[in-house]
């Protein structure tokens, strides 16, 4: 089958172009796409930096 021994290798390299096709097209719909909940998620992050004791006391125990 075009040229492969063996139709497992053709088939590992169709499945890998496959893959990579796939990641490539994936990438460029979602490539400055915006979270929908990124200000909660930095506000969750604040509060916690906030409370966490290694943060605010610069890690000295």
């Amino acid at each position: 089958m075009f040229g492969f021994g063996d139709v497992w290798v053709f088939l590992g390299y169709a499945l890998t172009i496959a893959a990579t096709v796939l990641c490539v097209v994936w990438g460029i719909l979602n490539w400055n796409k915006p979270k929908e909940d990124e200000p909660s998620e930095i506000r969750e992050e604040a509060e916690w930096e906030s409370h966490d004791s290694d943060l605010t006391d610069g890690g000295a125990r």
